[in-house]
C-alpha cells in the first residue's frame, strides 16, 4: 500500500446511509461477510483505494445508537474511532488520517490520539519518548477532522494531556526522578499564559515542618522536590483556587519495609497521582479555563538506604501531632491538604487528591479532599470538576 492518506468513518448501522467524503459506509459494510446481525461497536472493515488513492476504515458505533444516552453515545464514538485507529496504525504507509467526527467531535479527537499512543523505549527504532531527544518527536499519524471545530481542538488537548500522564507513569524510575519530573513539567508549561511554576527543596520542607514527607526521603540519594503550579485564569485573580494534590513517589520500594520483589518494577507508577494532576493542570492552562488553580505534589523516592526511616520511629507533624513510622505512607497522603495550606494560599474551594489504587465518588464539598481514580478517567474527571 503506497498511499499515505486514510479516512475513518464511524457509522450507525441502523441509520439511513449518508455519504461522508465520497464514502457510503453502509454500502461498504454490505460488501463484507458480516452476517445478518448489526455490527457491534468497534467492528471495523478497511477498504483500499476507496475513494481513489485513499484507504478508508469504517467502524460501527453499534445498533440503536441514536436512542442511547449522551454519555453512552460518547463512549461508543470513542470505541469506534479508537478501533479504527488501531487498525490503521498497523500500516506503515499511513501518515495522515481524516476522521469523520460529526457524531461527537470531542470524543473522536480524544479516541484517535489515545489509540495512537504506544509507549516504548526500544532503541532499534529511535523512540519518541527518549528523554535525550533534543526536540519532541511528532506523532506517527497526523489527524484532522472532516470538518474543523472547537470541540475537536478541545478534545486534542484532553488527549495530549492524558498521554502525558501515561508517559510520566511509564518512565523507568531512573528517567523520572523528582528532579527530572520537575524539569519536564517546566518544559511542558513553557510559554503558557497565567502560569507560575515553583520548585522547592528539602530545606524548604524542613523549614515548614513537613517531617512526614521528609521521613520518606531519608533512604534515597535523589533530592526530594516539592512542586507547585499556580494558574490564575479567573477574572478575579484573588478568588479562592481549586486545588489538586498528587502523590509523587517516583519509585516506592517500601523502604525498610521492603515490598515483594515480584512486580516491584511497577512501583515506578506510584507517582501516578502527580502525573494525573500535572497533566490535568496542563489541559486547563492550555484551554485557559476561567478558574484559579493550585497544584501541589511532593516528589521523592522511597528507598531502603542506610538513613531510611525505621518501623517504629516517631514522626512529629507540623501541627505538633505525631505518627508512627509504620503508617508513614498513609500519613503522607493524609498530609496532602496540609501541604497545600503550607504554601500560603487561602484554603481552596475544593481539593482533589488522586490516588493510585482507590476510586471514590467525587463529592462536591467546599474545602474537602476527595479521592478520584488515576489515569485517563481521573484526568478527564479533574478537568470536568474544574469546568463545573
Amino acid at each position: 500500500m503506497s498511499t499515505s492518506q486514510a479516512l475513518i468513518v464511524p457509522f450507525d448501522p441502523s441509520a439511513p446511509s449518508q455519504a461522508v467524503a465520497g464514502v457510503l459506509p453502509l454500502q461498504l459494510w454490505s460488501l463484507t461477510p458480516s452476517g445478518d446481525k448489526a455490527p457491534k461497536a468497534g467492528a471495523t472493515a478497511t477498504f483500499y483505494n476507496t475513494p481513489a488513492s485513499k484507504t478508508t476504515t469504517i467502524s460501527s458505533v453499534g445498533d440503536g445508537f441514536a436512542a442511547k444516552a449522551s454519555e453512552v453515545k460518547r463512549e461508543l464514538v470513542r470505541k469506534s474511532v479508537g478501533a479504527a485507529v488501531k487498525e490503521l496504525k498497523a500500516f506503515e504507509g499511513v501518515k495522515e488520517v481524516v476522521v469523520d467526527a460529526s457524531l461527537d467531535p470531542h470524543a473522536a479527537a480524544v479516541a484517535a490520539h489515545l489509540a495512537l499512543y504506544k509507549f516504548t523505549l526500544k532503541t532499534n527504532v529511535p523512540s519518541p519518548f527518549d528523554p535525550r531527544n533534543a526536540e519532541p518527536a511528532g506523532d506517527k499519524i497526523a489527524f484532522a477532522p472532516v470538518e474543523a471545530s472547537a470541540e475537536w481542538d478541545r478534545g486534542v488537548v484532553y488527549a495530549q494531556s492524558q498521554n502525558l500522564a501515561r508517559t510520566l507513569a511509564e518512565y523507568p524510575a531512573n528517567m523520572i526522578t523528582p528532579t527530572a519530573f520537575t524539569e519536564r513539567v517546566r518544559r511542558e508549561f513553557e510559554g503558557i499564559a497565567n502560569v507560575e511554576i515553583v520548585v522547592r527543596d528539602e530545606a524548604w520542607a524542613a523549614q515548614k515542618g513537613m517531617n512526614v514527607f521528609l521521613s520518606v526521603t531519608h533512604g534515597t540519594s535523589e533530592p526530594a522536590k516539592f512542586l507547585e503550579i499556580i494558574y490564575k485564569g479567573a477574572a478575579d485573580k484573588t478568588a479562592a483556587p481549586l486545588a489538586f494534590v498528587g502523590k509523587g513517589i517516583t519509585f516506592d520500594s517500601g523502604g525498610i519495609s521492603l515490598k515483594p520483589g515480584a512486580g516491584m518494577k511497577l512501583m515506578r507508577g506510584d507517582m501516578g497521582g502527580a502525573a494525573a494532576v500535572i497533566s490535568a493542570a496542563l489541559a486547563i492552562a492550555k484551554l485557559q479555563l476561567p478558574i484559579n488553580l493550585v497544584v501541589t505534589t511532593p516528589l521523592t523516592e522511597n528507598m531502603p538506604g542506610p538513613s531510611a526511616t525505621k518501623p517504629g520511629d516517631l514522626c512529629v507533624l507540623f501541627l505538633d501531632s505525631t505518627t508512627d513510622a509504620t503508617e508513614v505512607d498513609r500519613s503522607l497522603r493524609n498530609c496532602y491538604f496540609h501541604f497545600q495550606a503550607h504554601v500560603g494560599h487561602p484554603l481552596p474551594r475544593m481539593a482533589l487528591s488522586p490516588r493510585t489504587r482507590k476510586t471514590t465518588v467525587i463529592a462536591k464539598r467546599r474545602r474537602a479532599i476527595v479521592d478520584v481514580a488515576t489515569g485517563s478517567l481521573a484526568l478527564a474527571g479533574l478537568i470536568s470538576v474544574a469546568t463545573s
